[in-house]
């Protein structure tokens, strides 16, 4: 490790990787101080990390105060970088619209100077209910300039939950889009308007009656003279919901320090160090703004390294991606694995019109299998090895599991290796080591400097959901195996999580809201493959004879939309007088599945 420059490089090789990895976790905070120190602290912190799992407790960096607002803007002008593209936004019309990083700075500062002449101070919180769009950037930078916490919230959800997600919030001001944002178009602003009475809503992109734009908002503001905010590291920076059908509003509460910082090093480490040329100044961001990957990957970790970020104004289309390679400077591409099949789909067998390609292309989500890595490397990008996965949960914030761009340190199909600084660990149900190419648990017996807190109230949850199985670990609920070269590979999901859309849906807690219509007495959810992902299908077995059937499913249906949203209805929702189930009462899913692939009869 004594001859890497880690503030240029990483090591390429897989021997030498390997060393510098174990050198990270051996010299764990002298490490991260060492990443820490690179960005700019208003405070310096006194030691790097205390932590407990049998609380659990994790506070990294502690006592040290920073900023990320200008860490992501300030930062960077001093760096000579002000002229530079910070915010590309390419329109559903076509045309691009550019913000550099002074332009951007001067944004953010005019709406954080509107937020202090509103009167929100350090320790409040504002939601942002919008889509990929440059006031999702700004908002959220502003409201980090002054110490206020954002929620990002899906605009996929109802308004019924919207309300519910800015009511658990507490949050003081609510940032909404105009309504082609929405999968629930009619008036969805107006109606969670409705539901929150006399709280401040602000809308962006069109004028409805009643509702202030976001431009009048930011009107008379006057940011000369306006201090940032001194906020400690582990004062929230954003929080994120993950479930709302438990009761209450369970989800992560990242730290502003350890968040900020891990995200600036991860995205340099994954998108720069390994590269000797074609390092991507720009990353077009495809993944949902209002989750924990995209605020690492396509917001504060780029910004703070000085990279640009591009978002679209609409589902990624091929001429959209033409457009970017032609006219961004060498762009990587950050994307769910969809979008890889989606864009199969779109060209067939044709190629883009375009020779230019992606410098990198990082999928978070499933592991990119072997097919569509070798269908990118035709079509989108350089190499193979340039086809990188993240592995990142709700509860992580960050990767803690990674392939890199070069040929040694990637293999179709891999989670790669342990981030630098992290031990990833796998045992079996026992809670001894597995042995090479043996399946068993991911589990974490260290935190990581981006670990989010529990949300207020759920506390005693988040402690029984991830540190109660295996005592003295974090428990992820992924199986994995590592074979002899260190490469880790995902074997399945160890909990009922089902993936629809981008969202990840707990079979046993959608099964319980179901179960709270009249009409239903027993409920049972599963998954059916299709060429892009996962559907899911629902079989109901009702509490009295049903006499129009598709009437009861369109009720059901509707009930979904209404307590989950329009993303939870299922591909199909059949029927029946009763669940296939052993002699303990335990579901027979397996025959449900058969059944929902026509291979079985429905007795």
């Amino acid at each position: 490790m004594e001859s890497i420059d880690l503030v240029q490089k990483l090591p390429t090789r897989l021997d030498a990787f390997r060393r510098l990895h174990r050198h990270t976790i051996d010299h764990r905070e002298q490490f991260w101080a060492a990443i820490a120190e690179q960005l700019q602290w208003q405070t310096p912190f006194s030691y790097v990390v205390k932590e407990d799992f049998s609380i659990p407790l994790a506070s990294w960096f502690c006592d040290g105060q920073i900023n990320a607002a200008q860490n992501a803007l300030h930062r960077i002008i001093e760096k000579g970088r002000g002229d530079a593209r910070a915010l590309v936004f390419y329109q559903k019309s076509g045309h691009a619209h550019t913000l550099t990083f002074n332009e951007l700075k001067d944004k953010v500062l005019r709406l954080a100077a509107a937020f202090h002449r509103a009167g929100l101070i350090q320790g409040d919180c504002i939601a942002l209910n919008l889509p990929s769009c440059p006031e999702f950037v700004i908002s959220a930078l502003a409201a980090a300039y002054l110490g206020i916490t954002y929620l990002p919230i899906g605009c996929h959800l109802p308004p019924s939950i919207v309300a519910e997600d800015i009511t658990a919030s507490r949050a003081k001001l609510v940032i909404m889009a105009n309504s082609n944002a929405y999968e629930e178009k009619k008036s969805h602003a107006p109606t969670v308007r409705a539901l929150l009475e006399d709280l401040s809503i602000l809308i962006s992109g069109e004028t409805i009656e009643g509702i202030p734009t976001l431009e009048e908002y930011m009107a008379k503001a006057d940011p000369s003279g306006l201090e940032p905010a001194c906020p400690e590291a582990n004062h929230p920076l954003f929080t994120v919901y993950e479930n709302r059908l438990a009761g209450k509003h369970v989800g992560s509460v990242f730290p502003t320090g350890g968040f900020l910082v891990q995200a600036h090093a991860s995205f340099d480490d994954i998108f720069n160090k390994t590269l000797d040329q074609d390092k991507p100044q720009m990353i077009v961001n495809t993944l949902d703004i209002y989750k924990a990957p995209a605020q690492a990957y396509g917001l504060w970790g780029p910004l703070t390294n000085g990279t640009g970020i591009v978002l679209i104004d609409e589902d990624i289309r091929v001429n959209t991606i033409e457009d970017i390679l032609n006219e961004q400077p060498n762009p990587a591409l950050l994307c769910p694995p969809t979008l890889i099949s989606e864009v199969r789909e779109q060209l067939g067998q044709g190629q883009l019109n375009t020779a230019k390609r992606f410098s990198v292309i990082a999928s978070c989500g499933n592991a990119l299998p072997p097919r569509l890595v070798k269908y990118a490397d035709s079509i989108l990008v350089k190499g193979p090895e340039r086809v990188v996965n993240l592995w990142v949960q709700s509860k992580s914030g960050i990767a803690l599991l990674n392939s890199y761009p070069t040929p040694e340190l990637n293999r179709p199909g891999t989670l790669g290796f342990g981030a630098l600084g992290v031990e990833p660990i796998i045992i079996n149900d026992f809670g001894e080591p597995c042995k090479t190419n043996i399946s068993g648990n991911l589990v974490f017996s260290q935190s990581w400097p981006a670990m989010p807190m529990a949300t207020p109230g759920t506390t005693e949850h988040f402690k029984k959901t991830y540190f109660s199985k295996f005592k003295g670990y974090f428990f992820t609920y992924d199986g994995v195996r590592s074979d002899k070269d260190g490469f880790f590979w995902f074997m399945g999901r160890l909990d009922d999580s089902i993936k629809v859309k981008g969202q990840s849906l707990g079979a046993s807690l959608i099964e319980g809201v179901l179960t709270s219509h009249p009409l239903v007495e027993e409920a049972a959810i599963i998954s059916t493959q299709n060429k892009s992902g996962e559907d899911i299908v629902i079989f109901v077995v009702p509490r009295n004879k049903i006499q129009d059937e598709q009437k009861c499913i369109d009720q059901i249906k509707d009930y979904i939309t209404d307590k989950i949203g329009h993303f939870a209805v299922p591909k199909k929702i059949i029927i029946t007088d009763q669940l296939p189930k052993t002699a303990t009462g335990k579901l027979f899913r397996s025959v449900l599945r058969r059944i929902a692939a026509g291979e079985e009869p429905l007795d």
